[in-house]
């Protein structure tokens, strides 16, 4: 009997699949009414993206630009410059402003994602100097440095770069050991980098391209020690030329993204004015005092990270976008090339449960990224790790009934 099985089912692989009831198969696992041929994907996409659509078009038209089109010939430098350029381009339509970060997240986050369609490197590019940088300025300076740097992030003016990261630490935020001393006499802090485990690593445009950094330091006021806190630093002058006592190593070709300019970062005892402190939630005063409202280190620390939320639902997204670009090409792919004779390769079993499983999965984390988009502006650190289990409940419920869908209905052809 089992030999019999087997039989039937390599059969099917040398036969076509037009035999197939389509409407019984989606009777059959969804109690589906809807005929194949009134399938409409553009309200599926819709449905998945919901947000900002019309603008989501706008930016996927301006992107037929021929300058974002692939170009595989360049040379580090080249791809570099390609970036840049691409990235002023995007900038000047005006599309959105880096105060969107805390205004209008959803809007924010629509554009940044949307141009990773086009290419990673401008993606990137772009979230390290309006994520991770401006919407750090953006999320916790205050209105002085609001109104004086803003502006010059949102038309590229000030390119920007992020300076959290430490050779010797990552992630660990807080153990990092870049210092900053308030220095009563000058009315400075005094940013430094005690050996080379403490500099700045991987930083994404410091490489080439960045002229300000908001730098994660050790705050010292006094003597006493008050925890991770983030500096605005010029790193570069307005001719691109490196600030006093600023040293950058250029990390180089990578094995991938190599139109984004990492770099190595040094500071050497750098004074910088005490207005360079992101002071929303902890400020020091001429007179060399420390206030928070905030009164734990533990705390202070986690509402200064608590701002990578958006950068970290950007990545995410950027993830599953990924899954459509390569999901897409393979599939229509399938549905186009022939092979032993006029029939197409989607038709052979053994694709569709190579592609048809990754499909369901791209649609679950869509539909999982999506509820996370919805749920996770303005929420607290608590309720955004709720938020995450939920999503994570939500994403496994999804897959599992989508993918098994799939999954049966693939059986069947």
């Amino acid at each position: 009997m089992a030999h019999v099985q087997r039989i039937e089912t390599l059969s099917r692989h040398l036969t076509t699949a037009t035999g197939l009831d389509m409407v019984s198969v989606a009777d059959d696992l969804a109690d589906s009414t809807v005929q194949v041929g009134q399938f409409n994907p553009r309200e599926l996409y819709e449905y998945t993206v919901r947000d900002n659509i019309e603008l989501r078009d706008r930016i996927l038209e301006f992107l037929k630009d021929d300058i974002f089109k692939p170009n595989h010939y360049l040379s580090l430098l080249e791809f570099r410059q390609l970036t840049l350029e691409r990235l002023q381009k995007f900038v000047a339509q005006q599309y959105f402003i880096t105060k969107d970060y805390i205004d209008d997240p959803l809007k924010f986050q629509a554009c940044l994602a949307t141009i990773g369609f086009a290419d990673y490197s401008l993606c990137i590019k772009a979230g390290v100097h309006f994520t991770l940088c401006g919407g750090t300025i953006a999320k916790l300076g205050t209105e002085k440095h609001h109104t004086k740097l803003l502006p010059l992030l949102d038309d590229l003016t000030l390119p920007g770069c992020f300076g959290m990261t430490e050779l010797g630490h990552g992630s660990n935020v807080m153990g990092i050991q870049t210092q900053a001393t308030y220095d009563k006499a000058s009315d400075c802090f005094i940013i430094n980098t005690p050996d080379d485990t403490a500099s700045k690593f991987w930083i994404g445009g410091a490489g080439q391209h960045g002229k300000v950094c908001t730098v994660f330091a050790q705050l010292t006021v006094d003597g006493k020690w008050q925890g991770p806190h983030v500096f605005v630093v010029r790193i570069r002058d307005n001719n691109s030329q490196l600030t006093p006592g600023v040293k950058i190593l250029d990390n180089g070709p990578k094995m991938g993204l190599n139109g984004v300019d990492n770099g190595q970062i040094w500071f050497d005892h750098v004074k910088v004015p005490r207005d360079a402190l992101l002071d929303k939630y902890a400020s020091v005063s001429a007179e060399g005092v420390y206030s928070s409202s905030i009164k734990s280190v533990a705390q202070r620390f986690g509402v200064t990270v608590g701002g990578l939320t958006t950068g970290r639902l950007l990545i995410a997204q950027g993830a599953v976008d990924a899954c459509k670009v390569g999901t897409a090409i393979a599939i229509r792919y399938s549905c186009k090339r022939p092979q032993f004779g006029e029939k197409m390769i989607m038709e052979y079993i053994t694709q569709q449960r190579r592609l048809l499983p990754g499909l369901a999965t791209t649609y679950a984390m869509q539909v999982s990224m999506m509820r996370l988009r919805e749920k996770a502006p303005n929420r607290s650190r608590n309720s955004l790790q709720a938020c995450y289990a939920a999503i994570g409940h939500h994403y496994t419920a999804t897959f599992g009934q989508f993918g098994w869908s799939l999954y049966r209905a693939s059986l069947l052809l």
